[in-house]
């Protein structure tokens, strides 16, 4: 039966049971457990049913793996041995955090809200907006995307007096958040270090971390890094989500690094096995993509080293591709060494042949794709909506761009720049954080003089030296103005008036938020 057949059960069940506490109903004509079993091969099913120990699925491409998950989640409720707000899903992009959780709301209902669907870096902030205090840190804390700490690295190097040309604010901050990826403390980092390069980066890794923590604000790496530190450090708080979240999911656990890794250890309490959690990932080591971001395939190589007992099953029918397709991608992945076999195979027929033009230069190359989407045109009758041009970068577009045009083949280019990248937009949301947080420096000097208010450089360089004279805040020299030498009575009447505004703004947001 399709997921639509299933979700009709499902729906039905859940109207016939409205009172019920789960949504699920036996003995009514319509069995829950059959309808999570229904269209599944048998592969699909043991990995469903699977309990009593720690799995793994290894799923090939196209193999059905969310489909599994959403199912194995509504299978734990059918069958009674969990609750929607036992079940913690992990995955590793919002897109598909939003999909799992659609799914999961067509099988069983409402009750998925109690139910925490996310990625990795949402759940960690979730969690520690509860808890920060315990490490030091105030619920309001601000989260810096990598354009905040890149601008925050930048001031801390200028702070030092290194040179940002020879010690480039971005490399700084991909090695800082490498550290942070197997949760090397700066301390650490610093005594490892074996050249002058590394010392200096240890020396703007301690102060970076020093800035952030000044800021009450943490970085993506952060929010991981410290919800580590939080269930490590507090083992009452570790117990607690234990004790909440009895099934842990992740998926894509191929592309987890060594801190994610961790956070999973020790959500499950691994060091508790009278008291873990039951885990299930699903993954496949010939999907992994991302080594530069210090993900290793050993999390999913040694997954039964790591979790005693453990079971693996593998889903290695295909259902997106033909099997031209998939032969050539097992030839391929074939020649990669110590990966587990895995041989996906498809009831799709052959299909097509297979064809590959290697071009002498991406010139050479964006002519043949131009030259190929024409004929579609011209020769098979394809309309050129029907076309679409992959391209690993966007460096890569331009020549492709250039040769569809030479063509006079219309075309429209998918992107651009980010809603939440748009300078309005990130000053907007500057202004809230600093709303909420008056210590976030970064956001506050972003938007210091955004609109233009006549508050220049110089002004912000003598609210800089004030502050760090009198070991305050860049936000209480603000509010000190008065006391501030060397500015222009312009400048002032304008930092006044700034701080007024955060401070109404403030008050609408107290009064908006009630009483705590």
């Amino acid at each position: 039966m399709s997921d639509a057949a299933v979700t009709v059960v499902a729906s039905r069940l859940n109207q016939m049971n409205a009172n019920s506490a789960d949504g699920w109903v036996t003995g009514s004509g319509f069995d829950p457990v059959e309808a999570c079993l229904m269209g599944l091969n048998s592969a699909q099913q043991a990995a469903v049913t699977h309990t009593g120990s720690p799995l793994l699925i290894v799923a090939g491409a196209g193999s059905g793996k969310t489909r599994v998950l959403t199912r194995r989640i509504a299978y734990l409720l059918a069958t009674g041995k969990a609750r929607p707000h036992q079940i913690l899903a992990i995955t590793f992009t919002n897109k598909a955090a939003a999909e799992m959780r659609e799914r999961v709301d067509q099988l069983i209902g409402s009750e998925s809200r109690s139910m925490v669907v996310s990625t990795f870096h949402s759940a960690c902030a979730r969690f520690l907006r509860r808890d920060a205090e315990l490490i030091g840190y105030t619920k309001s804390f601000t989260i810096y995307d990598s354009g905040d700490a890149a601008t925050l690295v930048k001031r801390v190097i200028e702070e030092l007096n290194y040179d940002t040309k020879v010690h480039k604010p971005k490399s700084v901050l991909a090695v800082i958040s490498n550290a942070k990826n197997v949760l090397m403390e700066p301390e650490e980092f610093g005594r490892m270090a074996s050249n002058y390069a590394e010392r200096v980066q240890a020396e703007i890794y301690a102060r970076y971390q020093e800035r952030l923590r000044e800021s009450n604000c943490m970085d993506f790496d952060d929010l991981i890094w410290n919800f580590v530190r939080l269930l490590k450090e507090h083992p009452q708080v570790a117990a607690n989500y234990r004790e909440r979240f009895r099934h842990v999911m992740v998926d894509e656990y191929q592309d987890t690094n060594m801190a994610q890794y961790e956070m999973i250890r020790q959500l499950v309490g691994v060091d508790h096995p009278e008291e873990m959690s039951e885990l299930c990932v699903v993954g496949d080591a010939d999907q992994s993509i991302y080594a530069f971001r210090g993900a290793t395939i050993r999390n999913i190589d040694e997954y039964e080293n790591d979790f005693k007992d453990a079971k693996t099953i593998l889903l290695e029918q295909n259902y997106r591709s033909t099997q031209n397709i998939l032969n050539a991608a097992n030839s391929v992945i074939s020649n990669n060494k110590d990966r587990r076999e895995k041989r996906l195979w498809s009831e799709a027929g052959d299909g097509d042949p297979l064809r590959i033009y290697v071009g002498d230069n991406e010139h050479d190359e964006a002519a043949f794709i131009g030259s190929e989407v024409e004929q579609l045109r011209d020769r098979l009758g394809f309309q050129l909506s029907d076309v679409a041009v992959f391209y690993r970068t966007n460096s890569q577009s331009r020549p492709i761009e250039e040769a569809l045009i030479r063509l006079g083949l219309p075309y429209k280019v998918v992107g651009g720049i980010r809603f939440y990248e748009r300078a309005e937009i990130k000053d907007m949301i500057a202004y809230l954080r600093v709303v909420v947080n008056p210590a976030d420096e970064i956001s506050l000097r972003r938007i210091l003089n955004v609109p233009t208010r006549g508050i220049g450089p110089k002004a912000e360089t003598a609210l800089t030296d004030y502050a760090a004279v009198n070991g305050l805040s860049f936000y209480d020299a603000l509010l000190m103005v008065d006391a501030v030498e060397g500015l222009q009575n312009r400048a002032v009447n304008s930092i006044k008036r700034f701080t007024t505004l955060i401070s109404d703004l403030q008050s609408l947001n107290d009064a908006a938020s009630g009483p705590t």
